[in-house]
C-alpha cells in the first residue's frame, strides 16, 4: 500500500513536470513567433517585467460626497524597448533602480477598472523623448500608454479610436502653449500582443510639457481627489464632489506651510470669480476661454471626468498675483460630441467648474468671443490637414495593426482610419456651425444663450457594485441602483 502512494505520487509529480514543460514551450514559442513575425510599419513597444510579472488594479469606490470609481495599482519594473522596420529606436535597458530599466503600472480610473485593454503609467528611469528617439529633446521619465478602446454613442458603432488625435488637433489649432505629443504603437507584454495603444506625453512641469518655474504651481480640479495615497486640499466655493490635487510639486514634497498657502491663494481666486467684479486679475482670461473653447468646438459631455489642469509660473507668498492663473491643455476626450448639436458642452454649463460663474462676466464673454472670431475661420482646415497626414504617414500600418487588434479584442476598431476620420470631421464641421449662431447669440447675464443647466448622470451601479454606467436605461434589470449625479447629489432608484 505504501508502494502504491509513492508509485502515485510519482506518476503525479511527473505529470506536473511534464504539463509546465508544455506550457513553458508554449510561452517560449509564442515569444518567438511575436518577436520573428512582420510586424506593421508602427513602432513596436516591447516590455519584459522581471519575472513576467504583470501590472494588476484594485477597485476603489469614493466615499460618501465623492464621485466615480477609480483603482490602485502598483509598480512592476522591467525594460523596455521600442523599434521599428526592425531598427531599435530606444532601449531602456534591464531594471536597475536609479539607474536603467523602467517601471509600469495601470493607470486611469473608470477605464483602468474596466477596460480590458488596460492603460498604463510607464516611470522610466532615466529620461528620454519616446517619440522623437535618436536626438529628441522632449525628454521625461513620464509616460502614458492609453488604451484606443473608447465608449461614446455619437460615433459609428460606438467607437473611434481617434479621439484624443482629434482633440488635439483642435487644440494645436487654438494655440495652446502646450499640446500632448501622441503616437500610435503596438505593444507587446511579456511576449503577448496587447493591441494598439496611444503612446502619450502626460502633465507635468518640464521646458517641453507644461513649462512652469521651480516655484510654481500645476493641479487638477479632480473628481478623484479622494483616492488612497492623494494629497489634496480644498476651497470654498469649490463643486463639494471636486478636490484639487497636485501635479506639481510633487504630493510627496508638498509641506503643511505649502498646502496652507496654497490653499488661501485658491480661495482668493474664487472670491475674486464669485464676486460681482471682472476675475482677470487672478485669471489669464485668454488661457481660460481657450479651455473652454475648445471643449465647445469638441462637444464633450463629461464636466467633472475631464481633468481640468491649472497653472501658474510662479506661486509668492508676499505678491501671489505677480502672474495669472492659466488653464493647460485638454486630457481625457473620450466624451466629445456627446451633447447635442445646438447647445454648450457640459463644461461649459455646470457648477463643477468655474465656468458658469465666469460667463457671467463681461470681461470673459468678450474674451470668449474675441479668440472664438479669431480662430473660428481655420480650425477645420488645421484639424482636417492633421488627420490626413496621419493617414498618409500611417493608414496602411494602421490597417494591418487594427486586424492584429481584432484578433485580441473581438468587436474593437471595427472602423477603418479613413471611416473615423470622415466621421469625426463630419461631427466637428456640425458643431463650428453650430457655434457660428451660438456665439454671437451669448449674453453677459448667464453665458450660455438662456440655457438651462442640467443635472447628468455620473455613475451607476448596484448594490453589489457592478457599473451599469453606460447601460440603456430601458434594458437596465429589474433590481436597485445606486446614482451619483453631476451635482453631487445621490438617489437609490429602483427598476422594476
Amino acid at each position: 500500500m505504501l508502494f502504491k502512494k509513492k508509485q502515485r505520487r510519482h506518476s503525479l509529480t511527473s505529470y506536473m513536470m511534464a504539463a509546465l514543460l508544455i506550457v513553458s514551450n508554449a510561452v517560449a514559442a509564442q515569444a518567438e513567433n511575436e518577436e520573428t513575425k512582420q510586424w506593421p510599419d508602427l513602432p513596436l513597444l516591447t516590455i519584459e517585467t522581471i519575472d513576467h510579472v504583470e501590472p494588476t488594479a484594485t477597485v476603489v469606490t469614493p466615499p460618501e460626497g465623492g464621485l466615480g470609481i477609480s483603482i490602485v495599482s502598483e509598480h512592476v519594473p522591467g525594460r523596455m524597448v521600442i523599434t521599428l522596420k526592425g531598427e531599435t529606436l530606444y532601449d531602456s535597458g534591464d531594471y536597475v533602480k536609479g539607474e536603467s530599466g523602467m517601471r509600469m503600472k495601470i493607470r486611469g480610473n473608470s477605464t483602468g477598472a474596466h477596460l480590458p485593454q488596460h492603460p498604463y503609467k510607464i516611470k522610466l528611469s532615466k529620461k528620454a523623448d519616446l517619440l522623437t528617439p535618436n536626438g529628441g529633446k522632449a525628454k521625461s521619465k513620464d509616460w502614458a500608454l492609453l488604451s484606443i478602446h473608447t465608449w461614446n454613442k455619437a460615433m459609428k458603432g460606438e467607437e473611434s479610436n481617434i479621439l484624443t488625435e482629434m482633440g488635439n488637433a483642435v487644440c494645436s489649432a487654438l494655440g495652446f502653449s502646450w499640446v500632448p505629443r501622441t503616437q500610435f504603437v503596438n505593444l507587446v507584454l511579456n511576449g503577448k500582443y496587447q493591441g494598439i495603444y496611444h503612446l502619450s506625453e502626460t502633465f507635468e512641469r518640464s521646458d517641453s510639457r507644461v513649462n512652469i518655474g521651480k516655484k510654481g504651481l500645476l493641479i487638477e480640479n479632480d473628481a478623484y481627489w479622494w483616492k488612497p495615497g492623494e494629497v489634496y486640499f480644498k476651497t470654498n466655493h469649490q463643486n463639494k464632489s471636486m478636490g484639487y490635487t497636485f501635479k506639481y510639486p510633487d504630493s510627496d514634497d508638498v509641506t503643511e506651510a505649502e498646502l496652507a498657502n496654497i490653499t488661501t491663494y485658491m480661495n482668493s481666486v474664487e472670491e475674486a470669480i464669485f464676486s460681482d467684479n471682472e476675475a482677470d486679475n487672478y485669471l489669464d482670461y485668454t488661457e481660460f476661454a481657450r479651455w473652454i473653447l475648445a471643449h465647445d468646438i469638441l462637444g464633450s459631455n463629461d464636466a467633472a471626468g475631464s481633468n481640468a489642469y491649472l497653472y501658474k509660473n510662479e506661486l509668492s507668498e508676499n505678491e501671489p498675483n505677480d502672474d495669472k492663473l492659466k488653464m493647460a491643455a485638454l486630457w481625457d476626450l473620450d466624451s466629445s460630441f456627446l451633447v447635442d448639436d445646438n447647445i454648450w458642452s457640459n463644461q461649459h454649463k455646470m457648477d463643477v467648474f468655474y465656468y458658469p460663474e465666469l460667463f457671467k462676466k463681461k470681461g470673459f464673454v468678450e474674451k470668449y468671443k474675441e479668440l472664438y472670431n479669431e480662430k473660428k475661420d481655420g480650425i477645420y482646415a488645421s484639424v482636417s490637414d492633421c488627420l490626413n497626414k496621419m493617414k498618409d504617414n500611417i493608414g496602411e500600418a494602421f490597417e494591418q495593426s487594427r486586424a492584429m487588434h481584432q484578433e485580441v479584442f473581438k468587436g474593437e476598431c471595427k472602423n477603418t482610419l479613413s471611416e473615423q476620420i470622415d466621421e469625426v470631421l463630419t461631427h466637428l464641421k456640425t458643431r463650428l456651425d453650430a457655434l457660428e449662431t451660438m456665439v454671437p447669440a451669448m449674453n453677459v447675464e448667464t453665458g450660455i444663450s438662456n440655457v438651462q443647466t442640467p443635472t447628468t448622470l455620473w455613475q451607476r451601479t448596484d448594490l453589489f457594485g457592478r457599473n451599469y454606467t453606460h447601460t440603456n436605461a430601458s434594458t437596465l434589470p429589474s433590481q436597485i441602483y445606486i446614482e451619483k449625479m453631476s451635482d453631487g447629489t445621490v438617489r437609490k432608484v429602483f427598476k422594476k
